[in-house]
């Protein structure tokens, strides 16, 4: 079954969620439907996406939006940021 929606509704009939599925492979059959409750600021959302959830534990399993820089990426980082300060402050020499 190919949807171009999908809403999900509580037991009043109040939309949950819904999304849009134009030219997306049809999605399997949804046999069962659970939830789990995060408290506020529980996942930091700028460094940290859910990937999924662990059947087991049922906890989200996180993924970093940006992987660990190497010590010579945060090196090059650093340098950038002062390089870019002193840019700032002195009037721009770049």
């Amino acid at each position: 079954m190919q949807t171009g929606m999908r809403i999900i509704y509580d037991q009043d009939g109040e939309i949950v969620a819904s999304f849009l599925q134009g030219g997306l492979e049809p999605r399997k059959e949804i046999t069962k439907l659970e939830h789990i409750d995060l408290e506020y600021g529980e996942i930091n959302f700028n460094i940290y996406r859910i990937v999924r959830i662990d059947l087991d534990t049922k906890r989200p399993v996180l993924e970093r939006i940006h992987p660990e820089l190497t010590p010579e990426e945060k090196m090059r980082e650093l340098e950038d940021q002062l390089l870019l300060l002193i840019n700032e402050n002195t009037g721009g020499i770049l």
